[in-house]
């Protein structure tokens, strides 16, 4: 059996992996999991998430900063796709921010409210969004100089990923900042994007 990608079809850590493998037509077999989990997924990875690249006579790899790398490894090293030395806090701190995004949405959907006092003078859901919106405006400045480029580049599909996912769940005020919707505009265009669409969800409120 060759390398495989589980994945849920709302997960825009895993949509990352999967426009890549799209991109460079990497013998990568992904494979859709239903969401909730199952509890299987714990016996790949202890973090119980996707993605989780599986490789032969590898350990699975995660989390996501490592299978992008892994990826970007596979297909040759790309030049214009990805540079360690250059992209890769660019990449870090895009992915983190969208561990924050995610929490966030999911301290709404989960329906957690305060119940007792709270001893640190902010709401956790405010301040996970907000953290997503300093990241944005800090990725904005790496745009107008030139370090965030557009095309199939690593920093730039995560960043896509998950913007585009704000705007298939609960939305999020990306846009007005030009630098990034140039980049993540002319990918959400791609075939590699429109063959990787979440599908749209709301709770019922």
């Amino acid at each position: 059996m060759g390398a495989r990608l589980p994945y849920f079809s709302g997960s825009p850590f895993a949509r990352m992996a999967r426009v890549l493998i799209d991109e460079w037509a990497l013998p990568v077999a992904t494979e859709e999991w239903k969401f909730p989990p199952d509890p299987a997924l714990w016996d790949l990875t202890p973090a119980g998430q996707v993605p989780v690249l599986i490789e032969p006579d590898r350990p699975a790899l995660f989390p996501t900063l490592l299978i992008l790398e892994r990826l970007w490894d596979m297909a040759g090293h790309p030049p214009d796709a990805y540079d360690p030395a250059a992209d890769r806090q660019a990449l870090l701190a895009t992915l983190q921010a969208g561990d924050a995004l995610v929490t966030a949405f999911y301290i709404g959907w989960t329906g957690l409210r305060e119940v007792a006092t709270n001893h640190i003078g902010y709401g956790l859901g405010e301040r996970h969004l907000h953290r997503f919106g300093s990241v944005l405006d800090w990725l904005e400045t790496r745009a107008e100089a030139g370090d965030l480029r557009g095309g199939v580049t690593l920093p730039g599909v995560a960043l896509a990923c998950l913007v585009l996912w704000a705007d298939a769940r609960d939305g999020y005020p990306w846009r007005g900042r030009p630098g990034i919707e140039a980049v993540v505009d002319s990918l959400a265009a791609r075939p590699s994007f429109s063959s990787t669409l979440p599908r749209v969800w709301a709770p019922e409120r």
